[in-house]
């Protein structure tokens, strides 16, 4: 994947969530005037409404993990910690967002992809942590990683594998994010744990 197909696979995900986010935003408009009637209140309801919020939430993060992102846009500590509770909501993975002054989006994207890495690494569970210590990005997982090392490799390479399936494209666009932000990307994998650092 060259630079310039990373910029096209973003601005295609940019587009999908663009297109995605108006009729999710439909449906919640929708539920809102219905809950105006009193009658929300259902199972079936109710139902319909965590699946629009969880898809909300997870088309906020995708925008952002896959998404045109530009150095010259900052992203607040409040707006991606709010990204992150959505997107790990009502699963086994929890993340702390360690980090308190805004930050790039370019480099926000970066570090969504590592947490998409590590979600890979760590299916059963896990905490994972965001730091960032004199301009260096630690994400890490705490859990029992489960980590082929030929998927892992790839971000160590320049090209994409054969068969590299579409739940791990984040192993191939997190070495092309890092390069443009002209950072050495390396990983550690323990027995107990799994970070990433740029």
């Amino acid at each position: 994947m060259t630079q310039d197909s990373l910029t096209l696979a973003t601005l295609i995900g940019s587009r999908i969530c663009h297109d995605i986010i108006s009729p999710i935003g439909a449906i919640s408009n929708g539920l809102e005037l219905v809950a105006l009637t009193g009658q929300a209140d259902t199972p079936e309801m109710n139902l319909i409404s965590q699946s629009v919020e969880g898809a909300n939430a997870r088309v906020r993060f995708y925008r952002v993990a896959l998404g045109l992102a530009s150095s010259e846009q900052r992203l607040g500590a409040p707006e991606i910690k709010n990204i992150l509770a959505g997107f790990y909501a009502d699963t086994r993975m929890s993340c702390d967002w360690a980090v308190p002054e805004d930050a790039r989006r370019d480099e926000v994207q970066a570090v969504l992809l590592a947490l998409l890495c590590l979600g890979s690494a760590l299916a059963s569970g896990g905490v994972f942590t965001v730091t960032k210590d004199n301009g260096v990005w630690e994400i890490s997982g705490v859990g029992k990683p489960r980590a082929p090392e030929a998927l892992w490799s790839t971000l160590k390479s320049v090209s994409i594998p054969d068969g590299l399936q579409p739940s791990e494209v984040q192993f191939a666009m997190l070495p092309r994010c890092t390069n443009a932000l002209e950072r050495v990307l390396t990983y550690t994998i323990t027995d107990e744990s799994v970070s990433i650092r740029f």
